[in-house]
């Protein structure tokens, strides 16, 4: 089975893709395996027929429905419309490169065109949306181009070339919104370029499918990356190759576009037909599940984190110790730092509350937490002692999951729960909780506190990152500033933006409006913006320009800050 299930899902995944599925379709109501009354409660929860659909949800749990039209699950991909596009797409153009791009909108489709010396290039035609809170993404197939008609550029969907920032309405390349991508090139022609064929670089029904939308479980089992529970929890009484039969997931088998409730809650046929409790664990007269929970599941870490793993398990780069440098990995993340399977994703997080933050529950609620298995904490005094921090001014989030992990339009909290004495985050000049904070000094006077304060016998060596320099007395904001890996400069330039040393750092932090990494120049931009309490205009600074152009906004918006900062008598001395 090993051997064979590869080439299945190669063959599953190659399927040419042209229509667009209706926002929320009805459940599928056919399936291999259909459902089976109950026989002592081991009903069928992941097979199509098993699938209801939110509207039958909502019937009873119609807060809950209310509350997820407008959490951003169910907004995760959606179809085109005037209510669902929040890119402006009235006309506007904007150049890059050696090409002009316009984003157009005609008879009820959208349209994003790159023009080359005023004759349109190529064309691509949005066929969903992607994301709804702090950025949009669009799916689409190219419609125009210079391939022949029978070319795969207009027949697979994917990632389209441009994202759009809501907050700031503005328009990039997508390369502008992670750090998974390459420097920007600084030639014109070379930018243009990677405009073309970019739906085929990630496309939705391999990269997007599987995580964006709601569909039987029986097609995570064929595709185990995204399966959640660990494969070896399951044994398939006839075999194996019941899992071949199952088949590959396709955009037809899908239950809605978006997340909406039976992607954790699992096929709800049962519960809403018969009052049968719902199942957190996939369930199956075809399936074993090893080592069932007893009691309630959702009490249980393994079953709720294994739930929301199979969304949350993106794979990104990785920090020396294992966490991960973008977001979407946090239930792997948790799964490998210290407490593992002590803590629940929804410890922290309620699942069912739209908003900016997540559903995150407040602080006081999360520390909370941590002090139900750590109770030799519960006394303040004990708190002061063990952090040698005056009460109240840190918390277990700020030393154990620091803001390390690039977000969408922030450096957010890792997952990936750690102590500050992580000697290979130290050692190979990985972000430790320390310096994070205290940027203005250096790796040695880390090392002597942490040996000082908490018991360590670190001692700098020729071993360490030479990253830090020869004498390892450098600032490590410096150093981390400068640093090699650009994820490790995007996160410091935004915990300056935290710093008393701030607006000392403003200088510093201005040179990475020049960073060839195009996220890089945005969070600098964010990091900037905040500590001058005001947004820039695209006269001072705007991040598509090419680099000669930038360099002369930055040393221009310098000269602007120092005469405001020195004020009118000290220009009048000049």
């Amino acid at each position: 089975m090993s051997r064979r299930l590869p080439l299945l899902v190669l063959l599953g995944m190659v399927a040419v893709i042209t229509g667009v599925i209706v926002s929320r379709p009805k459940a599928v109501v056919t399936s291999v395996v259909p459902t089976v009354e109950p026989k002592n409660g081991n009903y069928s929860n992941i097979h199509p027929a098993d699938y209801v659909g939110p509207e039958a949800c909502a019937k009873c749990h119609s807060t809950h429905h209310e509350n997820w039209l407008t959490h951003a699950h169910s907004k995760m991909n959606l179809n085109p419309s005037d209510e669902t596009v929040a890119g402006d797409f009235s006309g506007e153009h904007l150049r890059y490169g050696d090409g002009e791009i316009a984003f157009e909108k005609e008879d009820d489709e959208f349209f994003m065109s790159l023009f080359s010396e005023n004759t349109l290039a190529r064309r691509y035609r949005v066929t969903r949306t992607v994301g709804s809170r702090f950025t949009q993404m669009y799916i689409g197939l190219q419609t125009f181009g210079p391939e022949p008609e029978n070319h795969d550029a207009y027949h697979i969907e994917g990632k389209l070339p441009f994202g759009y920032w809501l907050g700031r309405n503005l328009w990039t390349p997508v390369s502008y919104f992670d750090s998974a991508y390459e420097p920007e090139p600084d030639d014109g022609a070379a930018q243009t370029e990677l405009l073309s064929h970019p739906q085929q670089k990630t496309k939705w029904e391999v990269n997007c499918l599987y995580c964006h939308n709601t569909y039987p479980y029986q097609h995570r089992l064929y595709f185990a990356p995204v399966l959640g529970f660990p494969r070896e929890d399951f044994e398939f009484p006839g075999g194996v190759a019941t899992v071949e039969d199952w088949g590959a997931l396709t955009p037809d088998r899908l239950v809605t576009l978006g997340i909406s409730c039976e992607s954790c809650h699992y096929g709800g046929r049962e519960h809403v037909e018969h009052g049968y409790p719902t199942r957190y664990y996939p369930s199956s007269p075809e399936l074993n599940v090893a080592q069932l929970p007893s009691g309630d599941p959702t009490s249980h870490a393994n079953v709720v984190n294994s739930i929301c793993a199979q969304c949350h398990c993106a794979k990104v780069t990785l920090y020396p110790n294992g966490a991960g440098t973008w977001n979407s990995r946090e239930a792997l993340d948790l799964k490998s730092g210290a407490c593992q399977q002590q803590v629940k994703c929804t410890d922290c997080h309620n699942p069912h509350r739209p908003g900016s933050d997540g559903g995150l529950f407040s602080n006081e609620r999360i520390t909370t937490k941590c002090i139900e298995c750590h109770g030799e904490f519960q006394d303040e005094a004990a708190v002061t002692n063990h952090t040698h921090h005056a009460s109240g001014s840190v918390t277990c989030l700020d030393c154990h999951m620091p803001r390390i992990v690039q977000g969408l339009n922030s450096v957010v909290r890792t997952h990936h729960i750690f102590s500050p004495t992580d000697a290979t985050m130290l050692r190979m000049s990985g972000p430790n909780a320390c310096n994070l904070c205290h940027l203005d000094r250096s790796i040695n006077w880390t090392v002597n506190a942490l040996n000082t304060g908490w018991g360590q016998k670190f001692q700098t060596d020729s071993g360490w990152s030479n990253e830090y320099g020869d004498s390892f007395e450098k600032p490590v904001g410096q150093v981390w500033l400068n640093h090699s890996r650009p994820v490790m400069r995007l996160v410091v330039t935004d915990a300056f933006t935290r710093s008393p040393q701030s607006k000392q750092a403003l200088p510093d932090l201005l040179e990475t409006l020049k960073d060839a990494y195009a996220v890089n120049r945005m969070f600098g931009l964010f990091a900037v913006e905040k500590i001058l309490g005001r947004r820039l205009g695209q006269d001072e600074f705007n991040p598509l320009a090419t680099q000669p152009e930038r360099k002369t906004m930055v040393d221009a918006l310098r000269e602007r800050i120092r005469e405001e900062n020195e004020g009118p008598s000290a220009r009048e001395v000049k």
